[in-house]
C-alpha cells in the first residue's frame, strides 16, 4: 500500500474531499461519513449511545465501539467525539473508515479503530498501519482499541447508568467530600445513606464524573476502597 492518501469528510452535511494544504477541518463540524447498517451477512450490530460530552446520540457500529465511546465519554479531558469521522483512500483503490475520533482539551486529535484481537487479521493490520501513517502526517494520533477487561467493562456500564446528575447532587457532593476526604469504602457510603438512597445514587454519579476515584479493573464490593478526588467533568 502506497503512502499517498485521499481524505473525505462530511462537514455540515456536505461530503467533501479535503485538501490539507488549507489546514485541517473544524472538528466540531464533522459528521459521520456513513450511517451504520446491518445485514444478514454483517458481523456487527449497530447501536446508538448518548454522549454526555456531545449532548447527543452517537451512531455506532458495534458493541465494542459502544464500549470505546463510553470509555472516552467519561474522560475529563475529552471535549469532542465523532463516529466514522472520515474515509481515507489510497491509490490502489483501498479505503478505510475509522470508528471514532476524539479531541482533547489541548486540541490533540486521536483516531480509533475498535477491533477485538482475534479479528485483527493481516488485512486489518495493513490498513491500520497505513491509517496510522496518514494520521501522523497531519499531526493526529491513531490507536486500536481491543476492549476493556471484564471487570472494567461491567463497572463502566454500571456507572454509565448514573451519568446524569440527580437534583440533590449539590448537598450529596458536599457530604461525600467530607465522608471520603481521608478515604473509605463503598460500604461506608451505603451505611451513611438514609432510606431514600440519595448518597448511594450520588456515589455512582460521582464515580462516573471523576469526583470519587476507584479501581475500575477489579470487581466492586462493599469493601472496595474509594477516595474523594475533587475533580469532575
Amino acid at each position: 500500500m502506497t503512502k499517498t492518501a485521499g481524505w473525505t469528510f462530511k462537514v455540515d452535511g456536505t461530503i467533501c474531499k479535503w485538501q490539507w494544504s488549507n489546514g485541517g477541518p473544524d472538528i466540531t463540524c464533522l459528521q459521520p461519513v456513513r450511517r451504520p447498517a446491518s445485514t444478514e451477512y454483517s458481523s456487527h450490530v449497530p447501536v446508538h449511545a448518548y454522549s454526555m460530552t456531545m449532548k447527543r446520540v452517537l451512531p455506532l457500529e458495534s458493541g465494542l465501539e459502544f464500549e470505546l465511546a463510553l470509555w472516552l465519554d467519561r474522560k475529563s479531558d475529552i471535549d469532542c467525539l465523532v463516529p466514522q469521522p472520515f474515509r481515507i483512500n489510497w491509490s490502489e483503490g483501498v479505503h478505510h473508515i475509522p470508528d471514532l475520533l476524539d479531541r482533547d482539551l489541548d486540541g490533540t486529535v486521536t483516531i480509533w479503530d475498535a477491533r477485538p484481537t482475534e479479528r485483527q487479521d493481516s488485512e486489518f493490520l495493513s490498513r491500520a498501519a497505513s491509517t496510522e501513517t496518514a494520521c501522523k502526517s497531519v499531526g493526529w494520533n491513531y490507536n486500536v482499541f481491543d476492549g476493556l477487561t471484564r471487570s472494567e467493562s461491567q463497572n463502566l456500564r454500571w456507572v454509565s447508568g448514573y451519568r446524569r446528575a440527580p437534583e440533590w447532587i449539590g448537598a450529596a457532593r458536599n457530604s461525600m467530600a467530607q465522608l471520603l476526604i481521608d478515604g473509605g469504602s463503598i460500604g461506608d457510603v451505603l451505611e451513611s445513606d438514609d432510606q431514600g438512597g440519595h448518597m448511594t445514587a450520588a456515589l455512582w454519579h460521582l464515580i462516573w464524573a471523576g469526583d470519587v476515584s476507584i479501581d475500575f479493573k477489579r470487581p466492586w464490593s462493599k469493601k472496595t476502597q474509594i477516595r474523594w478526588n475533587g475533580t469532575s467533568k
